[in-house]
């Protein structure tokens, strides 16, 4: 692995995110062990302080304090009920960050207009997620349409793949 500032970032990252996503995955399991303590957290017409001492009961001891303080503002806020959301959005952002910006390879006949770019990343994000870095290239030789390389997902809507496959389909031989 290369080690540049973006990889000892990434790694500083995850030593700190992963031990809160530990931490409230097992505040996460402790609550939906226990449907009445959750629902007595959640429920909003019990006093804030006496739902924040209930709470402490099942955050692990070895929890930082702005762990602690985290959970309380979601008790304060009665916003306990997005805590899973939160837990799969930060092992996601954990996830995407380990890896670090994926590169997309867009390949066109043609230079592809700014709006047909924003088009493109669009799309792709919606595909691949939002961790992608674009690089758009021209080669005429594909003739037309585009072929997109994201790590080892190749999507050829090139005219030129086009024709090979159907070369390859009906056993005729480029020549």
């Amino acid at each position: 692995m290369e080690r540049t500032p973006a990889t000892y970032t990434r790694g500083l990252l995850a030593a700190v995110l992963e031990p809160w996503l530990d931490n409230l995955g097992k505040v996460l399991a402790a609550l939906r062990e226990d449907g009445r303590l959750r629902a007595r957290l959640e429920d909003p017409t019990l006093d804030t302080a006496e739902r924040l001492t209930l709470l402490e009961h099942v955050v692990p001891a070895s929890a930082p304090a702005e762990l602690r303080n985290f959970l309380g503002v979601l008790i304060t806020n009665n916003d306990l009920e997005l805590l899973g959301d939160i837990h799969r959005s930060l092992g996601r952002v954990i996830a995407e960050e380990a890896i670090g910006p994926q590169v997309a390879y867009i390949t066109s006949a043609i230079p592809l207009t700014p709006d047909e770019q924003d088009r493109m990343r669009s799309r792709l994000i919606a595909q691949f997620g939002p961790n992608l870095e674009f690089q758009f290239q021209v080669d005429p030789e594909i003739l037309g349409g585009v072929i997109v390389r994201v790590g080892d997902k190749l999507i050829d809507d090139s005219v030129r793949g086009r024709i090979e496959a159907l070369r390859q389909s009906l056993g005729v031989r480029a020549s």
